[in-house]
């Protein structure tokens, strides 16, 4: 009897039952879920069905997008600026820059640029003729340049960025 009231004073430990089978349903259901809003906003278009529903698309103002004026807009291409000879910063005469420049923007604003090479070759010059051999020596020197031009381009014109990059085609240092 005596063992008997040891097992009654002992309490008897179950084992808890895993909640590794709930976390796992639980997971599947939040992954399916979100995989059907995804699949279902991507097959209704997302705030767009209206306007496929009309036939025009809108832009984020809710105004009509023009197709072609977009497809302009987009055409990059690549203007030359010119060639330029000058010397350098404290040379003395002796230091001379041999280099050619060209632009890129967009098929857009390519009239204005081509009207606008005078201001913009004129900044070159400027720019430039302040520049010394140990300036534009290296890449550090050609990128920090480049970046000055292109800054300096972009105030000059109207609009945002309308020069997009500004390659140094040719670049000699005699």
């Amino acid at each position: 009897m005596a063992d008997a009231e040891e097992l009654e004073d002992e309490e008897i430990e179950t084992p808890k039952p895993s909640k590794l089978p709930l976390i796992l349903a639980a997971l599947a259901a939040f992954i399916l879920g979100g995989g059907a809003g995804f699949g279902g906003s991507m097959m209704m278009g997302g705030g767009e069905a209206e306007a496929a529903e009309e036939g025009e698309e809108v832009d984020e103002n809710g105004e009509p997008i023009d197709p072609e004026a977009e497809a302009l807009a987009a055409q990059r291409v690549v203007l030359p600026v010119g060639a330029f000879t000058m010397n350098l910063r404290g040379s003395g005469g002796g230091r001379i820059l041999r280099m050619e420049i060209q632009v890129e923007t967009t098929a857009g604003d390519q009239p204005m640029i081509e009207e606008s090479i005078p201001m913009l070759r004129d900044s070159v010059i400027t720019l430039v003729s302040d520049y010394s051999y140990a300036d534009v020596e290296g890449l550090d020197g050609k990128t920090r340049l480049r970046d000055e031009l292109l800054g300096r381009m972009n105030a000059l014109l109207p609009g945002e960025e309308s020069v997009q990059r500004v390659y140094l085609t040719e670049f000699v240092v005699q």
